[in-house]
């Protein structure tokens, strides 16, 4: 018998082996291994007919094997139908589901509930639509006290398509038990909130979803705009109010979507104002539409004194870092800061090291040699952080002689280190690194302290990058790349992407190609 032929009836037995145990397996799960999509490839086949015979279709789905039964094959079928946006038959099979004496699963009702939100945002719901979202409020609060959180988001989202805002902050407190509610959560209650002209509790649950980094979605801002033209007819008064949203959308280093930049465009030229979607000179901060100048809002003693304040205590003495490091290397390094500082520019020089990778050590060791030079020059004192590996790399004692200079263990986080040693040193000290420090603002508990340490990273972070041979040293912004106000208008940036509807705040990367100009006009 010959190798060849040997292998292919091995291979053969193996193979009838596998099947074998498939079909075992298969026995003893109940489960189809093979065509386990035939249930819900029926559900794709629901067509346009709204006189479809469900019962007829439930049977074909059931008597399939698969995932689907009798208890959630409901609340597929409405989830199906709603995420393919066929609504009118989603709202037949609803209609067949109500007339049938049978109760109804918890996941049938949530599906219920989200195809009344859907179909109200373009039509009136009915009155018996209505009392069911009413009755399912009362009903589902009598049997479970206390409600899951996909549970409490779709009777939410159900109970503010028909304004009824003051049980959804029942539900609100009911989803913070477990979690923090969603974006669209939040924001459709703050536009339900305008909507019924309630703008101080709708102002109030604004500053919450900043708390909760939650920002508001275009639902909110379209409603809070169309708020402030029902509620007001002088144009100056209307301004007033135009203005405190922009504020708010700068107090809280938001950036909005393309389509509510829109909005405020169009608001803002009903008043006799200029609108421009335009960019940002990246490097001097001016607009390309108007030439106007952004500024940088530097922290002032006040503020710079409270994020010092704070800065050791969120950032190193909390449990984050002590995970990571020792009582003893902590004090080391305070002791080391007391002695040494001020500082006016600190290296991350891991970070900086690794801007041309992880390989070749003495590549690595150039890009930090290049970047303190620099600095030298300049007759700054510089701060060298590091890790005590490094020390190991050949010749790095040669470049780092012109620094003062620190080395965490190897197991530590470098990165609180050098932050604190910047903050600690003083307002005037700058940072050099490539990270962005997101982690970091997200220990600051405090919504203005993140905000505080942000501002202060744009003003005082260096970038290396090393496109080619020669590294790439960049300076920090000249301006704070926020929605911001001068003598002659607003300056807000946007997404420029037409599909994103999330709120979002500044992740610390400035785009400088999307920005809405807003200029009053002179008066001649």
């Amino acid at each position: 018998m010959s190798i060849v032929f040997k292998n292919l009836m091995l291979f053969r037995k193996g193979f009838q082996l596998k099947k074998s145990y498939m079909n075992f397996a298969s026995h003893f799960t109940n489960q189809p291994l093979f065509n386990h999509n035939d249930q819900m490839e029926i559900l794709k086949t629901i067509s346009g007919n709204t006189n479809c015979d469900w019962t007829e279709l439930k049977n074909n789905v059931l008597c399939k094997q698969g995932a689907l039964n009798e208890k959630n094959i409901d609340a597929v079928i409405l989830k199906t139908l709603v995420n393919k946006k066929k609504i009118d038959i989603a709202l037949s099979f609803a209609n067949y589901l109500k007339s049938s004496k049978k109760e109804l699963s918890l996941g049938a009702i949530n599906g219920l509930l989200n195809l009344y939100y859907e179909y109200a945002k373009n039509n009136d719901l009915s009155n018996e639509e209505k009392q069911f979202i009413l009755n399912a409020y009362n009903s589902l609060y009598d049997k479970y006290k206390v409600l899951d959180t996909s549970t409490c988001e779709k009777l939410l989202h159900a109970l503010c398509s028909i304004n009824e805002w003051k049980k959804c902050m029942k539900i609100l407190d009911d989803i913070n038990l477990t979690g923090t509610p969603s974006h669209s959560a939040y924001s459709i209650l703050v536009a339900t909130l305008f909507k019924n002209n309630k703008r101080t509790e709708a102002l109030k649950m604004s500053e919450k979803c900043i708390q909760d980094n939650r920002p508001l979605q275009d639902i909110a801002y379209d409603e809070w705009i169309k708020y402030i033209f029902r509620k007001y007819k002088d144009k100056h008064v209307l301004l007033k109010y135009l203005n405190e949203l922009c504020f708010y959308i700068s107090n809280n280093t938001a950036v909005v979507s393309v389509v509510t930049a829109q909005k405020l465009k169009e608001s803002f030229e009903y008043l006799n104002w200029d609108g421009n979607m335009t960019e940002i000179n990246q490097h001097s901060g001016t607009c390309k539409c108007c030439n106007e100048t952004l500024d940088c809002l530097k922290l002032s003693e006040e503020e710079f004194s409270m994020l010092q304040k704070n800065v050791k205590d969120k950032l190193i003495v909390g449990s984050d870092l002590f995970l990571k490091t020792s009582p003893d290397e902590l004090k080391r390094f305070l002791n080391f800061v007391d002695k040494t500082a001020p500082y006016d520019v600190v290296l991350d020089a891991l970070n900086i090291a690794y801007t041309v990778g992880k390989n070749d050590i003495s590549e690595r060791i150039r890009v930090i040699g290049t970047v303190i030079d620099y600095f030298a020059q300049k007759k700054m004192r510089i701060l060298l952080l590091g890790r005590k590996h490094m020390l190991k790399w050949r010749k790095f004692n040669f470049v780092i002689r012109n620094t003062e200079s620190f080395f965490i263990d190897n197991i530590s986080q470098d990165d609180p280190y050098f932050i604190t040693a910047a903050i600690l040193s003083g307002a005037h000290t700058d940072i050099v690194s490539r990270d962005l420090l997101r982690g970091h603002r997200f220990l600051m508990k405090q919504d203005q302290l993140k905000q505080l340490f942000q501002r202060w990273q744009w003003q005082h972070q260096w970038m290396v990058f090393v496109p080619s041979y020669k590294p790439v040293i960049q300076a920090p912004l000249k301006f704070t790349p926020i929605a911001q106000k001068n003598r002659n208008g607003w300056h807000l940036p946007y997404i420029s992407d037409k599909t994103a509807t999330l709120g979002q705040v500044n992740n610390g990367i400035p785009d400088c190609s999307s920005w809405l100009c807003l200029r009053q006009k002179s008066i001649n």
